[in-house]
Order: structure tokens, then sequence, then C-alpha cells
């Protein structure tokens, strides 16, 4: 008789074994997340400066035992910054590869065709990069959809009222990406210059990733305005420095938007060029110093803006999830839209913008100019409340 129950007992315990192996199973298994970004191609650079800083976060997370025990693994592709790449990359992400959620995304008219893809699944999205305030105006209002990196306006808004700060500025060249990523900052720039009496003298349009800046060049240097305002990727942005000292082009002050570069992709060619960017390893934020010294420690090298906009990216989603207890995507989303994440940007949340975008990080509020000192350097030189040094100006 106590052997027959024996058996039953055996017999139950495997039974119940069996049924609780795909739930525990299920627990072991890692939290899936996409990583579309362009890691080849024109805009590669600003591509593995935010892959950087995604897989930074997420090794954090992992070294401290993961999210509710289970680890994240980053599925990164590659988009080339391509359309037809990124919307292929978009259906293999979520059709193939059932990822739990997307961070990532970077240059306009490609994530463009990404989201446009993606949205019929409706994934929890955190975007690090990419600035056209049409993405904002066709996705921003979805509850799924949130944006770290500013829009178009807020980052013109913010180079305009740096050249209203520096005394005897008075004309403005423009050089511009010509996809959506430049010509809406070229069209948001040139109306903000306007409104603050500067003069548009140039408006000139260029391929991302051309070879050959000189008719540009040569056409600015007859107009010599007082800041030439480059809106390119950060391979643009480089060649055009080192260009303009190969042809001895010496604008009175060049004018980049931060996209990936770092000082030593210049190196002589970028003394006294300035970059209008997101964050700066010398700003003053509590707390900055450490994280910096420790980013750059794991890092070995220089962490630069758009790093940091991938891991604030993947940051806040690992955060939100933690509040949440477990990977329930409404509460995630529900506290990505509702809590205060303390960053390297400083204490931030996702607040509606401007133009109708739900769940927008930053603004021109936290804009600064960047100097490149000719000692190798850089220096934040604008607003006051955040310089530690003065604009060189006229630069040459």
């Amino acid at each position: 008789m106590f052997a027959k129950l024996g058996r039953l007992l055996a017999t139950a315990a495997v039974v119940a074994g069996a049924a609780l192996a795909p739930a525990a199973a299920q627990q072991q298994q890692p939290i899936k997340i996409g990583v579309p970004l362009p890691l080849t191609g024109p805009l590669a650079g600003g591509g593995n400066q935010i892959l950087w800083g995604i897989q930074y976060a997420a090794d954090e997370v992992n070294e401290a035992g993961g999210l509710f025990g289970r680890k994240i693994e980053l599925i990164v592709e590659d988009t080339k910054g391509e359309p037809n790449t990124s919307a292929g990359v978009a259906a293999k992400l979520t059709a193939q590869d059932k990822v739990d959620a997307v961070v990532g995304g970077f240059g306009s008219t490609a994530d463009f065709a990404l989201l446009s893809a993606l949205q019929r699944s409706e994934p929890i999205f955190v975007h690090p990069g990419s600035s056209s305030v049409r993405l904002e105006e066709t996705f921003g209002k979805n509850d799924w959809y949130y944006h770290v990196y500013i829009w178009d306006y807020h980052r013109q808004k913010a180079a305009v009222n740096f050249f209203k700060s520096i005394p005897g500025v008075k004309t403005l060249a423009i050089a511009f990406e010509d996809k959506l990523y430049g010509t809406d900052g070229a069209k948001f720039t040139e109306q903000y210059a306007k409104e603050a009496g500067l003069d548009v003298v140039m408006k000139e349009p260029f391929r991302a990733g051309t070879p050959d800046f000189s008719p540009i060049l040569n056409r600015a240097k007859g107009l010599n305005p007082d800041v030439l305002f480059v809106i390119g990727y950060s391979g643009d942005n480089i060649q055009v420095a080192r260009q303009a000292a190969q042809l001895g082009i010496k604008p009175k002050l060049l004018v980049t938007q931060g996209a990936g570069e770092k000082r030593s992709d210049f190196g002589p060619a970028g003394d006294n060029v300035v970059v209008i960017d997101l964050w700066s390893a010398k700003q003053t934020t509590p707390g900055l110093a450490e994280w910096v010294k420790k980013a750059e420690a794991k890092r070995g090298a220089e962490v630069v803006s758009s790093a940091v906009q991938g891991y604030v990216a993947m940051q806040t989603l690992t955060d939100a999830a933690k509040a949440a207890g477990s990977w329930d995507r409404t509460k995630i989303l529900a506290n990505l839209g509702s809590m205060t994440f303390d960053t390297p940007y400083g204490k931030v949340a996702y607040t509606p913008s401007e133009m109708g975008g739900k769940h927008q990080l930053i603004t021109e509020k936290s804009m600064i100019a960047v100097q490149y000192k000719p000692d190798g350097g850089q220096e934040v030189v604008w607003p006051a409340e955040k310089a530690a040094a003065k604009i060189t100006y006229p630069a040459q």
C-alpha cells in the first residue's frame, strides 16, 4: 500500500514539475531588446556611439543580476541609414525576433521608414536619436513612442540664441544635409534667425557622405559670413572642417551640430570649431563627474554626447521596468510617462512637446555650445551659467 502511494506521489510530482517547467523556463528567458542603428554608411559615427551607450546601460543591469532575474539580450541590427533596410529591420525585429521593446534609431529619413513599419505592432519604442519634426508629427502622439533627443526646433532655437549671444554676429551662412534631418534644421534655423534680426546670406544643401565640400566652402569664403553653420552628420561635419583647413579657408566661426563626432576626430582642423550639443562631460551637473569617470574607465576612451543619448534611452526603459516589478508593457509605458529619471543630463522626465509629441525628454533648455580649443581640449562656452570658458571669436 505504501509502495503504491509512493508511486502515485512520485507521478504527481513529475506532472507538477512538468506543469511548472514552462513558467520557470519563461522566467529565465532573456528580455529581448531590438537595437536598430546605422552601424555602416555615412551615419555610422553617431550610430556606433549610441550603440555603445545602449550596451553600457544594459551591461550595468545585467551585471547587477538583470531584470527580475532575467538578462537583457540586445538584438542589434544595422539599418545602414537606408529607408528600405530600416523597414526590413523593423519587420525582422517584430515578426521574427519578437522583441519585447525597441531602443534605437538614428537618421531621420531612415527612421521614418523604421517607425512606419514598427507601428503595425506598436512595440515599446525609446528613440535616442533623430530630430526631424516630421517624425514628431507622425509618431509623437502614440502612447508607445518615447523620444530622448531634441526636435529640430529645440536645437535650432538654441543655435540661434547662441549666435545672438556673440557680439558682432549679424550674418549667417547655412550648409545642410539634403534629407529630412538637414532640410528641417535649415528651415527652423532660417526662421529663428530672421526673427532674431540675423541675415541668412547662404543656404546650400549637400548629400550626406559627400567627399567634396569645396564648392560650398568657396562660396562661403566669398560671402564671408559671421558664422558658417553646418547641419550635417558626424562624417560631414568632420569633412567640412578638414577641407576648410586644406583649402586655407578660415570662417570667422565654424559651427556644427553634434552628431556623434568627438574632439580627436577633427585633429588640428577642429581648432576653435564650435559644436551645438546636448551634453558635455565638463558641464556642471550634480553627480556627473563620478558617472563620467566610471563610464570612461569602462570604455577606455572619451564618452561623447551621442553615447549618452543611447545610455539614457536604455536607462529610462530599464528604470521604468524595475518600478513595474515585472515585464508588464502597460505598467512600463505608464512609468515611462510619469517617472522622473536621474540621468547624466540631470533629473529629467518625458513631457509633452510644443508640436504635439506626448513624450519628449530633452529640450533647448539643456543645449550647450562647446568650443574645441587649439590645445586639443574643449570647453563649454555657452550658456553663461554652464560655461567654463569664453568663446574665441573671430576664430581666424
